[in-house]
């Protein structure tokens, strides 16, 4: 039962984004913040954007086909609800309302991203093979895109966010023992103490 619900919520999404991902809605956008280049310049850019947030729906099977592989499936899939939430979530950085389609570039950046982290994290993870991740032309075209200062911080936020995870459930990633046994967390027990006798 999961798993059609899966199917059903990414292919609506599919749809959705066949819909409004347009190259020409995009161009239109992409136009309003440019008004002084002409259109013809700006359609290759507009059709590199429709794949890129085109690949929105299968980067997230990838994700849960990921979160169901021990022994790292429950890092991946902490790391897959968080960017589910800032998916979902219209008032994130860029506003949907107030960007239209191209608010979802922070979002799709997001999702790529933590991808990439994880399997930077993660080598043993298999990727489906359905999931092509964006070349780098694309990246680069959309990191030159997005205002000043952005991509680092959605960069920072994906490697933040798969180390969290990481020390959360799986003993902390790369280099980390394969053994299916959760490593027991040490506490910091005079460190409480020392900040408790500090207070006082």
């Amino acid at each position: 039962m999961p798993g059609c619900v899966d199917a059903v919520i990414s292919g609506l999404l599919s749809s959705a984004l066949a819909e409004e991902a347009t190259a020409t809605k995009l161009e239109e956008g992409l136009a309003r913040d440019a008004p002084d280049i002409p259109p013809a310049e700006i359609r290759p850019l507009a059709e590199l954007l429709e794949d890129y947030l085109n690949g929105i729906p299968s980067a997230l099977d990838a994700l849960t086909a990921m979160a169901k592989e021990p022994p790292y499936g429950r890092s991946v899939a902490f790391a897959a609800g968080q960017v589910l939430v800032y998916l979902v979530d219209e008032d994130d950085l860029f506003r949907d309302a107030e960007l239209g389609v191209l608010g979802l570039l922070d979002d799709a950046y997001l999702i790529h991203g933590c991808l990439a982290s994880l399997r930077a994290a993660f080598p043993e993870l298999s990727v489906p093979a359905r999931y092509a991740p964006p070349t780098g032309s694309a990246l680069a075209a959309v990191r030159s895109l997005l205002p000043a200062g952005v991509s680092d911080a959605l960069d920072r936020t994906c490697e933040n966010l798969v180390r969290v995870a990481a020390a959360l459930y799986s003993g902390g990633g790369r280099g980390s023992s394969t053994s299916s046994e959760p490593l027991r967390p040490n506490l910091r027990v005079g460190d409480a103490l020392a900040a408790m006798s500090s207070d006082a």
